[in-house]
């Protein structure tokens, strides 16, 4: 029996330097592991603010050219301006307003798509037919036909941006 007491006392020393380290590995395995997964969730989290920055500038730029068609079609009914000038105007603003909805289409939410879509038929429709009501001053009537799709696409962006 004093042989085993012996060898057992030998091996002590032994058994917890192999413990210790089996203890630091697996301590410095999981720290690295938490680690990685903090990375990996402090990234995702710089990406989804990237790309929402990024539809906010796309929907602030389509914002843009939806009020510079919306002058076209005040000048073309309250100012009564249809020559070659503001034909060109007219042609370069529906141009770029139906490029900026598509980025949007390809950026954002469904309904913020629809939304859009909708403003800019109601904004293309106001320019090639004129306001509903013929009377003045055609520059309300403008403003009033397209109101309704405008104050409903800035409420879904507002929502889809909370």
């Amino acid at each position: 029996m004093p042989r085993w007491g012996v060898t057992w006392t030998r091996f002590t020393p032994l058994l917890g330097v192999v413990l210790g380290v089996v203890v630091s590995s697996l301590a410095q395995y999981s720290l690295g592991r938490a680690s990685e997964r903090a990375e990996v969730r402090r990234s995702a989290r710089e990406r989804a603010e990237a790309r929402r920055n990024e539809r906010v500038t796309h929907l602030i730029d389509f914002l843009a050219v939806v009020q510079e068609a919306e002058r076209v079609a005040v000048d073309r009914y309250h100012h009564h301006l249809a020559d070659e000038q503001w034909q060109a105007r007219q042609m370069q603003a529906v141009d770029r307003m139906w490029v900026a909805q598509k980025t949007i289409h390809m950026l954002c939410a469904s309904e913020v798509n629809a939304a859009a879509r909708r403003l800019a038929y109601d904004v293309q429709d106001v320019i090639r037919k004129g306001p509903e009501d013929p009377g003045e001053p055609q520059d309300e009537k403008v403003w009033a036909y397209i109101r309704p799709s405008r104050k409903a696409f800035l409420d879904v962006v507002r929502d889809h941006l909370k």
